[in-house]
């Protein structure tokens, strides 16, 4: 975990591989370690609330690089959707009664991000990437390290300034979060991690920057 400290308030960033079920289990230790007083997770508050129900999981056709991600992850355990970080930060706050906020951007503010922040010409190389995606070298010393390789080849141009600007957002909702909640897990996607860890030790960051979408109670 990387601990950030603002003001009082004390920020752990748990980095998770989306996807692999052995994260589960680290989530449930860092929550007994820390004893928090609010969980945070990289995930919009739609998708929250698609946990708590899971009625649909049967209906979810996951995308071709998704398939290509997931067979390669395996090679570091079970895989299974809904992510079980994810799944887990929500079990343990809630038979806990602590405080669990989404992150990330609503679905309303990624779709106006995304058509800011992708283009077509960005697509179409998405599309060409998902032909070859097999045949690519990614770093496999770790499952957190291949997801971060991954990332790094799928979201170039347009699509790493999309994801940019969900750490912008998430690092903001963290900080107002700061100034209500002494004891932070924030719980994030690994390839997000640096990133956000980045923006909230930086003097210059803004609360201001990323834009409110109601998700701080």
């Amino acid at each position: 975990m990387r601990v950030v400290e603002i003001g009082t308030s004390r920020i752990a960033v748990l980095p998770v591989v989306r996807g692999l079920v052995s994260e589960a289990e680290a989530v449930s230790r860092a929550f007994v370690q820390m004893a928090p007083d609010a969980v945070a997770v990289s995930i919009s508050r739609e998708e929250l609330d698609a946990l708590r129900v899971r009625d649909d999981l049967d209906l979810y056709d996951p995308s071709d690089l998704e398939i290509v991600y997931q067979a390669i992850l395996e090679r570091f355990g079970e895989v299974r959707i809904p992510p079980p970080a994810f799944v887990s930060a929500l079990e343990v706050a809630e038979r806990a009664g602590t405080t669990i906020i989404p992150l990330d951007m609503n679905d309303e503010l990624y779709t106006e991000t995304y058509c800011d922040k992708v283009s077509t010409l960005d697509m179409v190389r998405e599309s060409f990437f998902s032909r070859r995606a097999t045949s690519k070298r990614y770093d496999l010393s770790s499952a957190q390290a291949f997801a971060v390789s991954w990332d790094r080849m799928v979201n170039r141009s347009g699509f790493r300034d999309l994801e940019q600007a969900r750490e912008a957002h998430m690092a903001g909702v963290l900080r107002k979060l700061g100034g209500r909640y002494g004891n932070i897990l924030a719980v994030i996607e690994c390839e997000r991690c640096e990133g956000i860890v980045k923006l909230l030790q930086s003097n210059a960051f803004s609360l201001d920057r990323p834009r409110s979408d109601g998700l701080v109670p």
